[in-house]
């Protein structure tokens, strides 16, 4: 499928991938002092006091509320007005529920759910309901996506949206997954605060990631609804705080000669994107060579579409509705031994590494929203 985004987008990437970053990209000097104000303090900062929240599995209804209410406090406090979108994310838990029917309503009467064990038979049935089923109904709680925006003094209605999932697994503090994405959006939030793009940045942080990319998916939905401004670009962080030199520190899940190659190293950012959206992989690269050329990256960013892991996360409803979305990551398990686990800790990170990825992925979305 072709990209979504405006033509001069694409043919712009094209020229950039064909003539290199220094002769492609605005890189003006005020988009360099934007880029230098990322604060690797400040990330570390964010990133322990969101492990110190402790673990905020979607299930955990009062976990997620503080953290919801932690980041809107945040974005305020950068003078961003915070929007909400709630749905209703499962928790992968189950419920016993009977089905009861009034008895004298034939198979298409009124229906009603009864939790297992909360009535007698004898009362439903002196109400007139007769038992016709049961089964195990999926528990749900209301979660809350949040997004802050600075509106496109030109392209008001062409999007660029930056995301993090701020949900955990039970029992993580998730410093790394995904911390370490939140705090980039954050403090891209800070330091672009009272810009002027000619598109409309959108900042957002999506809730129930791990149980199943609900956030995503949820607000997918409504960015296809009709009269709804276009979101000509995704770039989606998780898991980019882990970092190794030390030798085979880098696991892969296939290696094909020619095709598909990790090095042996983690010592890199993974830029994962599909065939029809490569062109945005270019322009991070290319602004990862322009602005921080100290940072290593390993380039994916056409073929993540044909390989099931590159599918596991927020990025993942963009490209099955067509939307351009690229992914960045340190490839969680397959550098990480922490991943998922109690022992994901702002200790194990590298902050040095996180800060660059900021730096590349602020840069980009400069140049996005110009280009």
């Amino acid at each position: 499928m072709l990209p979504r985004s405006p033509l001069h987008l694409v043919l712009t990437a094209l020229l950039i991938s064909m003539s290199g970053a220094c002769t492609s990209l605005y890189k003006g000097p005020e988009f360099v002092e934007r880029v230098d104000r990322i604060d690797q303090d400040q990330l570390e900062e964010i990133i322990v006091a969101l492990e110190n929240i402790g673990p905020r599995a979607t299930a955990d209804s009062a976990a997620t509320k503080r953290t919801a209410t932690w980041i809107r406090g945040q974005l305020e406090g950068y003078g961003y007005t915070v929007i909400e979108e709630e749905f209703d994310a499962p928790t992968g838990a189950r419920t016993p529920v009977v089905l009861v029917r009034k008895k004298d309503s034939g198979p298409d009467g009124e229906t009603l759910e009864i939790p297992l064990g909360s009535r007698s038979s004898k009362e439903l049935e002196s109400e007139g309901w007769k038992t016709s089923g049961s089964y195990l109904k999926p528990v749900t709680v209301k979660a809350l996506n949040l997004f802050a925006e600075i509106p496109g003094s030109e392209l008001a209605d062409e999007v660029i949206e930056v995301n993090a999932h701020y949900d955990t697994v039970s029992g993580s503090p998730g410093a790394s997954d995904n911390s370490s994405g939140v705090a980039i959006v954050l403090e891209m939030a800070r330091v672009l605060a009272g810009g002027a793009p000619s598109r409309t940045i959108r900042f957002c942080f999506f809730a129930a990631e791990e149980s199943g990319l609900d956030g995503s998916r949820a607000h997918v939905e409504r960015i296809l609804q009709p009269d709804t401004p276009e979101v000509v670009a995704l770039i989606n962080l998780d898991s980019v705080g882990f970092y190794s030199e030390e030798p085979d520190s880098q696991k892969a899940p296939v290696r094909i000669p020619l095709v598909t190659w990790l090095p042996s190293t983690g010592n890199f950012i993974a830029v994962i994107g599909t065939f029809s959206t490569g062109w945005l992989g270019n322009i991070f690269e290319a602004s990862a060579d322009a602005y921080v050329p100290q940072l290593k990256y390993y380039s994916a960013n056409r073929i993540g579409g044909f390989f099931k892991d590159a599918l596991r996360s927020d990025h993942a409803p963009y490209w099955d509705a067509g939307i351009p979305a690229l992914f960045l990551t340190d490839t969680a398990n397959f550098r990480s031994k922490t991943y998922h686990r109690p022992e994901d800790t702002s200790e194990k990170m590298n902050f040095l590494f996180v800060s660059r990825v900021a730096q590349a992925a602020t840069a980009t979305v400069l140049e996005l929203s110009t280009l």
